[in-house]
């Protein structure tokens, strides 16, 4: 994708593994003030769940980076039930725009990677602790968000940073590298351990493993004209008015 295709989807108004993506699942961006509500609500019971944070009257959680330009910020539902959400921030050599893993990694993304890279993070991924189904299924179908994000924007690496109990998990299902030892993480209370894929040479590897997490032209041209992804073989065209806001996952 070109980089001004890339650019301009940032401020678009509104071991081997066998899955299917399950019928039913919506994953939208965050656009209106329902959608933040449907947002920040589910990270606050998630990260409350886990001690992260600390109680709060709004019961709601969020920060600085989640209004950036350069930030991207999804809601997955099921049937209309709130499944998780996660945040997806871009910064690159054209772009140097913050983001939350250089305030605890900065030293080892600029002699790892390099700031010039581009540079992908996934941060505040949540599923709900009342989610119905098995979390591992929400997680991979959020995942796909950044991997389109990462393709969008020809992204050098995908950074997420981890509590250590996480790490064998991540390395095993999305090819990631530990980058770093635990740091304090801006608004967490656990530290956590910068891990990376090396999008370019890593995700065709993914995504032949998991191809739910693949990404076709199809995705890209629909996500950069409309905001739409559809999972597995179903597609589905929404008008651009709403699809502008939204994922879709095949239902």
């Amino acid at each position: 994708m070109k980089p001004a295709q890339a650019s301009a989807l940032l401020h678009t108004p509104a071991s081997g593994v066998s899955f299917n993506p399950a019928r039913g699942f919506e994953m939208r961006r965050v656009t209106t003030l329902a959608d933040w509500a449907d947002a920040r609500a589910v990270r606050y019971a998630a990260l409350l769940g886990r001690s992260e944070i600390a109680v709060n009257e709004e019961r709601a959680f969020g920060d600085a980076y989640d209004t950036a330009l350069n930030a991207l910020t999804f809601v997955l539902s099921r049937n209309r039930r709130v499944l998780g959400s996660t945040r997806s921030g871009v910064s690159s050599a054209s772009r140097h725009w913050p983001l939350p893993a250089m305030e605890a990694f900065e030293r080892e993304i600029r002699t790892t990677i390099g700031v010039d890279s581009t540079i992908v993070e996934a941060s505040l991924t949540v599923v709900a602790p009342d989610s119905p189904m098995d979390p591992k299924t929400a997680l991979f179908h959020l995942f796909k968000a950044h991997m389109v994000h990462c393709a969008a924007e020809n992204a050098d690496w995908l950074l997420v940073a981890v509590r250590d109990t996480q790490i064998g998990f991540y390395r095993r299902m999305f090819n990631m590298e530990i980058l770093s030892g635990k740091e304090k993480y801006p608004g967490l209370a656990a530290p956590r351990v910068l891990m990376g894929l090396d999008y370019r040479a890593q995700a065709s590897l993914l995504f032949k493993r998991m191809p739910v997490l693949a990404v076709t032209d199809e995705d890209e041209r629909d996500f950069a004209t409309s905001g739409v992804i559809t999972f597995g073989n179903a597609r589905r065209t929404l008008p651009k008015r709403e699809g502008a806001a939204r994922l879709v996952a095949g239902d």
